[in-house]
């Protein structure tokens, strides 16, 4: 695996049509960097669900808007970023840190998402977008 590689980086449209895109963008850079079969279905599982997620809560096909996704090699450890510019989830949602272990996410759409990452967070930015942090240690 690279360490601190500079990200890459994919832009979609909030279209349910661009997930075989995502999906793509995902495995190609997972082989790239080498991960195991395991790691790469999860971490293509995860940037799937979550991008469904954001369609499904605020992002549907008739508003306009973008969905950024971002993969990073952080030392040891691996970084997906979505980002969207969507408007805050429902009261009821939580800020700050969703889970600390996968099979405790509080939004019902992640149960058991990915069993080999070690955090999902979820918050607000400074620019007003909804931002998700999947981690993965080795």
């Amino acid at each position: 695996m690279q360490t601190n590689a500079p990200a890459n980086r994919l832009t979609l449209r909030n279209r349910a049509e661009n997930l075989g895109m995502l999906q793509e963008f995902v495995r190609r850079w997972g082989r790239q960097r080498g991960l195991s079969p395991a790691r790469l279905d999860c971490l293509t599982q995860a940037a799937a669900q979550i991008f469904q997620y954001v369609l499904e809560r605020g992002q549907g096909p008739d508003t306009p808007g973008a969905i950024s996704f971002s993969l990073e090699d952080q030392d040891s450890r691996l970084r997906l970023v979505i980002e969207d510019d969507s408007a805050p989830p429902h009261q009821g949602e939580p800020s700050g840190a969703l889970c600390s272990a996968p099979e405790g996410l509080l939004l019902p759409h992640y149960q058991g998402v990915c069993p080999l990452a070690d955090s999902l967070i979820y918050y607000r930015t400074e620019e007003n977008r909804n931002r998700f942090v999947l981690v993965f240690s080795p």
